[in-house]
């Protein structure tokens, strides 16, 4: 999904144009603020959507493509776990966060925690990307532009390979061209979506589960939605025949509203229980009371 458009480069203002991710986290961060328990330690939208758009995995792809780059792409029948695993390594970070009581660090955390849900739910993102890249990209070296790497262009042995490979990439109906195409008509259907139709209509049993949500295994929820999304079959639908009414009404009604609720529920998961708080508080007490024996 878009959270910044590449020709404001650093602009606070680019998410707004074409900021689904903050879009999702806005409307997962209302309902979030009404399940939790009154007095919940949680830094607000405005605090976590800081860290999206250039400061967040986007901006990173474009301040240095290949290196350490967030992987958020997954293929439902034949998962490798590596974007599970990022997922479960910031819901990790944000409940040391919020243990901490580290304003910064649990607003990034769970900025990218939300980034990297919404990615992996993403229809677009079902797609073996990497492979393609690499059989299109012969050179695996990228093509630099002023000295600087530039992501995106495949860079072939020969010029004519170049350009073949960058039309089978890039052409009317290339690789990435209906990947831009797809995700740029989700961003116009969140951005005509209320944030209140964002958030899922649940059963009471559904309701009364996320609730629950000390006893919420992240994993597991994000898989039984991945693969609920994946069923739909909604990419190849759009790659053979381009976006239509019918996509439309999916993504409003049931793509994005279940994206929200694994937003929610990634930072909901991610919540100290009262126990561990007063535990935490304990050992920190015992720790500065040694230092200061010291």
């Amino acid at each position: 999904m878009y959270s910044t458009v590449g020709l404001l480069k650093n602009s606070k203002h680019s998410g707004r144009l074409v900021g689904t991710h903050q879009k999702l986290d806005r409307a997962a961060h209302a309902w979030f603020s009404k399940i939790v328990s009154k007095g919940t330690v949680f830094p607000s939208a405005k605090e976590i959507i800081y860290f999206e758009g250039t400061r967040g995995p986007d901006g990173l792809k474009r301040k240095s493509p290949g290196v350490d780059e967030p992987t958020h792409f997954i293929l439902p029948d034949a998962d490798d776990g590596r974007l599970v695993k990022d997922i479960l390594d910031h819901q990790h970070n944000l409940h040391s966060a919020l243990l901490k009581q580290d304003k910064t660090r649990t607003a990034f955390e769970a900025a990218w925690l939300a980034h990297a849900i919404t990615d992996g739910l993403t229809p677009a993102h079902h797609y073996p990307y990497q492979k393609a890249v690499s059989e299109l990209m012969s050179d695996k070296e990228y093509v630099t532009i002023f000295g600087q790497p530039v992501k995106g262009i495949m860079h072939g042995k020969t010029f004519a390979e170049t350009a073949r490979n960058n039309w089978i990439y890039w052409g009317v109906e290339g690789i990435m061209s209906k990947h831009i195409v797809f995700e740029y008509g989700e961003a116009l259907v969140a951005k005509s979506t209320p944030n209140r139709r964002l958030i899922p209509h649940l059963s009471k049993s559904e309701l009364e589960h996320i609730n629950d949500y000390h006893n919420l295994d992240l994993k597991s929820e994000f898989y039984a939605s991945l693969h609920k999304i994946h069923s739909l079959k909604m990419y190849d639908r759009f790659r053979a025949k381009g976006w239509t009414a019918e996509l439309a009404l999916e993504s409003r009604q049931i793509l994005l509203p279940e994206i929200v609720k694994m937003i929610t529920i990634g930072w909901l998961s991610s919540l100290p229980t009262k126990a561990e708080i007063a535990d935490y508080a304990q050992k920190e007490i015992k720790k500065k009371g040694n230092s200061n024996e010291n």
